[in-house]
């Protein structure tokens, strides 16, 4: 695959829900997704799972994204997170320039404080997608 984004790893999958309490955590052997972190969009992230690699993402504000995501669409898949190792804020730049629809107007951080950003489903084929900068703090090794 050629393009911006031929080199990227998938770094986690956020699942969207009605609160931290889910069916996950049966699935999980009864283990609590992590304590949720409020982010500035008004919404609760906690990442749990191997590597860290599932985000639970949930309501912490009333008018917040994920509030409008669960009245159109239920509790499910969110976002895919794609990880880059190379500078978030030219990848960016390049897709701005290339027309691709983005969210936002510029790099935020992500629930564990890596650079990131989002590109909108109709970029996309539907789905929401991360991209954020680095390792996951909390991955391990792969």
């Amino acid at each position: 695959m050629d393009g911006p984004l031929a080199a990227l790893a998938v770094d986690h999958v956020g699942i969207a829900a009605e609160g931290p309490a889910t069916a996950l955590t049966a699935l999980l052997g009864g283990e609590d997704p992590v304590a949720g972190r409020e982010m500035p969009s008004g919404v609760a992230v906690g990442r749990f799972g191997p590597r860290n690699g599932l985000e639970l993402v949930w309501e912490a504000e009333p008018g917040s994204p994920v509030e409008s995501f669960l009245a159109r669409r239920g509790p499910g898949l969110h976002h895919v997170a794609l990880r880059v190792d190379a500078p978030i804020e030219d990848l960016r730049a390049q897709l701005a320039a290339d027309g691709v629809r983005l969210i936002g107007d510029g790099i935020e951080r992500s629930s564990d404080e890596r650079k990131c950003f989002f590109v909108h489903p109709a970029a996309t084929g539907g789905v929401l997608v991360e991209i954020v900068e680095g390792a996951s703090p909390g991955a391990g090794d792969e």
